[in-house]
């Protein structure tokens, strides 16, 4: 059986098309400052977050070591995965979700508080 070929279509837009086109272009680069300003702030963000969530597991990873549990403990008391939970303790872009950090959290007699400033 012959492979398919994609083939690329092309027209020429109308002139009300690209009016349209050339109007929502200027509009964009007119807005470009504000645009990657917006995104900047959006990416601090997530990197506040990022790190707010990696320091938090270090706290629990500590947490368990100084109790002397095992992955395996942890496993029992939580019903996390002890793959899962290696890779939160280990992987630097871990992304668990706030149940996740919950149940892990109790399994060590902790409480998980979150807080907005």
């Amino acid at each position: 059986m012959a492979k398919r070929q994609a083939r690329c279509v092309r027209r020429d837009l109308t002139p009300a098309e690209e009016q349209r086109w050339n109007r929502a272009r200027d509009e964009a680069e007119r807005d470009k400052k504000e645009i990657l300003a917006k995104g900047r702030q959006v990416k601090a963000a997530h990197n506040r977050v990022k790190v707010a969530v990696r320091d938090a597991l270090k706290v629990l990873k500590a947490e368990r070591q100084a109790q002397g549990l095992s992955l395996a403990d942890v496993e029992q008391r939580s019903g996390i995965g002890r793959a899962a939970l290696s890779r939160l303790e280990n992987e630097t872009d871990a992304n668990p979700t706030v149940v996740t950090l919950t149940r892990y959290a109790e399994a060590l007699g902790k409480t998980l508080v979150v807080s907005f400033e």
